[in-house]
């Protein structure tokens, strides 16, 4: 018998998963008709041209923010990051792919606790299991600034069928038909783009392209953080099958066959309202991309309210009528106009008790300085009439006792002169 390998083959760097995934057709060279090898050729070539794969980034797993506990005593979006990775793995899992592109920022910081390493550990060992396998790529978060530092990534070398790009060079590996082309996360530019020009196609696969970086071009596509490369989109070449980006934090598109898939959680009131998910993909006679959209905690930016012709009683009513139905929400809001004495006569007991309902409500705003003007006049009036014409405009309680003493004084100060 001659055997054909039609799933799997590894690049040098990848030999310890070389019997990983790996499945063999058996033909017989004496007995087999003219017909069985013509399915088999078949049956090869429907294997190179039908690929499956999902593209995820920037599940932050360890990321907190906020005073709110789950019941098990946890930051509550610790939780929710690692619902939401759980709820892509088990879709993976049912699913079945042929393989997974994580395309950065799988942890949220460089040291990550033992808890959320032993979480990623346990969602890749499930999808090790079901020999599904992922490449993961090292995200600005998770990158070290010092070489010397160890990467969080490193922990996950030895799981079979767990390919982690992370030492800052590109990487080639070969699954199956498959050449996925990693670039990690560089702190220089200068780094990225040598590692950027350094891909070659690779004929007779199907060539994929993962980075994690801003992209600028016809939109800018980048986040503003300290330590994040921004490359010209002119480097997105068209002669990839597909091109899975991470880094910016919403499900785009940014050319036809380059995507961000987004983050599978909310880290930023700039994501309000959209949905977070990743992308399950099929390359056959074409480009296949569907968005798979993750059951998440909803976040809300409910704008502004202009305070300017508004009394604080209003202001109250108006924030309080936004916060309906906010119970296990994110939510913000903003003060427009709002000035210390409107501030200072809002009932924040009301406030609060209707905010207690989010798992966070931020409410934000300017105070504005209280501006008194005097109407210009040709002529400089008696001191009386300066001082009515000015406490006219003041907003101030008990303004007819005020106005009245102070005119008792001005007359006995005027007189004491004469």
């Amino acid at each position: 018998e001659c055997y054909r390998n039609t799933q799997t083959s590894r690049s040098k760097s990848n030999k310890r998963n070389a019997k990983y995934h790996s499945s063999f057709i058996p033909v017989n060279s004496y007995d087999f008709s003219v017909y069985e090898m013509l399915m088999q050729i078949f049956y090869i070539s429907f294997q190179y041209h039908n690929m499956r794969f999902l593209h995820v980034a920037d599940t932050h797993l360890g990321y907190s923010a906020y005073h709110k506990m789950a019941s098990n005593g946890l930051n509550q979006r610790e939780v929710d990051t690692y619902d939401a990775f759980r709820q892509f793995v088990d879709y993976a899992i049912e699913t079945k792919p042929d393989f997974i592109i994580h395309a950065g920022d799988l942890f949220d910081t460089v040291r990550p606790t033992n808890r959320a390493i032993k979480f990623a550990v346990e969602q890749l060992l499930r999808l090790s299991e079901e020999r599904i396998p992922i490449v993961i790529i090292s995200g600005n978060h998770e990158t070290p600034k010092l070489r010397e530092t160890g990467s969080p990534l490193s922990f996950f070398e030895h799981l079979n069928g767990v390919y982690v790009v992370y030492k800052g060079k590109y990487e080639r590996i070969e699954l199956g038909d498959a050449m996925i082309h990693a670039i990690p996360h560089n702190f220089s530019k200068e780094d990225l783009i040598k590692n950027v020009k350094e891909v070659r196609i690779e004929e007779n696969h199907v060539n994929l392209l993962t980075m994690h970086v801003g992209i600028i071009g016809i939109k800018e596509f980048s986040r503003g953080d300290f330590n994040e490369q921004i490359i010209s989109s002119g480097y997105l070449s068209p002669s990839f099958d597909y091109i899975a980006l991470g880094h910016y934090h919403r499900a785009t598109e940014v050319t036809k066959n380059a995507y961000y898939s987004g983050s599978t959680e909310y880290f930023s009131f700039k994501e309000a309202g959209e949905k977070k998910g990743f992308y399950d993909i099929e390359i056959a006679n074409e480009l296949k991309i569907k968005f798979v959209p993750l059951r998440t905690r909803e976040m809300i930016d409910f704008g502004s309210i202009d305070c300017r012709d508004l009394e604080p009683d209003e202001i109250t009513g108006e924030i309080i009528k936004k916060f309906d139905g906010i119970e296990g929400k994110i939510v913000r809001i903003f003060l427009k106009n709002l000035n210390i004495r409107k501030q200072r006569s809002m009932d924040w007991n009301r406030i609060k008790k209707a905010a207690s309902q989010a798992l966070h409500a931020e409410i934000r705003y300017d105070l504005q300085e209280i501006k008194y003007e005097m109407a210009s006049k040709s002529k400089i009036a008696s001191l009386e009439e300066e001082w009515k014409n000015y406490i006219s405009k003041v907003p101030l309680e008990g303004k007819k006792e005020i106005e009245e003493l102070a005119l008792k004084y001005l007359s006995e100060a005027i007189h004491a002169t004469d």
